[in-house]
């Protein structure tokens, strides 16, 4: 698939577009939905390129940041940030399939299992990488690294997301959130 201009949005500047975009056009990808294969392949190309975003990883003193590489209309790809303990939530991605690839620390990751009940764990340190389906309901956390590095692939691109208490009935849900692009300008900070 060919990135056009007019088919990718993004907080970053131009020029790493442009470069991002030049990467994945390398992978050939197909039009439409991504299998979970194809976007931990797109997340694992992104981590091996650091200079993509390194320098976007202000040390502004939050725990856990995110920002928004890329978007076309089939996959979105993410930079997370973790300097701390904070959970994450329980959570979906409203129906898109998924795969993280780390960069730097490590991060813990307990997700449902597919009886609904019980819990799944993995543990992702540097060069880990994982994927998911659109059913999948997790967990992430820091577990220790300063910061905690990872890159984080969508198709679609997440439209929200839906969280979730879990109970002694199993998992209800909570509230959804959508996602919103906010427009990146230089004389806004990045906020994550």
């Amino acid at each position: 698939m060919t990135i056009t201009t007019e088919a990718r949005t993004s907080e970053t500047s131009d020029v790493l577009v442009e470069q991002l975009s030049q990467l994945l056009e390398r992978l050939e990808l197909p039009d439409g939905r991504l299998s979970a294969g194809q976007l931990e392949d797109v997340a694992r190309a992104v981590a091996q390129r650091p200079d993509l975003f390194e320098v976007l990883l202000d040390d502004d003193g939050s725990v856990h940041r995110s920002l928004l590489l890329l978007q076309t209309s089939s996959y979105e790809v993410k930079v997370l940030t973790w300097r701390g303990p904070q959970p994450v939530d329980w959570h979906d991605h409203g129906g898109s399939s998924g795969a993280m690839a780390m960069v730097g620390g490590w991060l813990n990751e307990q997700s449902r299992d597919g009886d609904g009940a019980d819990l799944n764990s993995r543990r992702f340190g540097p060069g880990d990488s994982g994927s998911f389906g659109p059913d999948h309901l997790h967990d992430v956390n820091f577990e220790y690294g300063r910061p905690a590095i990872s890159i984080h692939t969508y198709s679609p691109p997440l439209s929200g997301m839906t969280h979730y208490d879990r109970t002694r009935f199993g998992f209800v849900a909570r509230e959804f959130i959508p996602e919103m692009i906010q427009p990146f300008t230089r004389e806004s900070p990045l906020e994550f």
